[in-house]
């Protein structure tokens, strides 16, 4: 069986995914790794959002799925507010991030 392109870019997001929330938890004491994992994270919640909401067809009739596709960008704009308003590590911001993450990879199977 062969694999298809977008399959194996959804095997290499979910590993990105794991290695971004094992640093923005677990490295004690160095602020730098944390905000350098944060912000990595919320690029690959906006790559998500937006494969999966781009991979949904420009019609009328999926115009709601479309939308609910965009919304997953909703937690990780509160996520970055949490962590601008905090100024420092946040576990409830990283959260967010890491939720959206998982909301574009779940959407993108449930919605199409």
């Amino acid at each position: 069986m062969a694999l298809s392109p977008l399959f194996i870019l959804y095997i290499v997001i979910v590993f990105s995914f794991f290695v971004t929330s094992a640093f923005m938890f677990f490295p004690k004491g160095d602020e730098r790794v944390h905000l350098i994992f944060f912000w990595l994270a919320c690029a690959l919640s906006l790559l998500v959002t937006f494969i999966n909401a781009t991979a949904l067809p420009a019609s009328s009739e999926y115009t709601d799925k479309i939308i609910l596709a965009w919304c997953g960008l909703i937690f990780t704009a509160l996520g970055v507010i949490i962590r601008m308003l905090k100024g420092k590590t946040n576990a409830v911001a990283n959260i967010f991030v890491m939720v959206a993450t998982v909301y574009g990879c779940v959407g993108y199977f449930l919605f199409s």
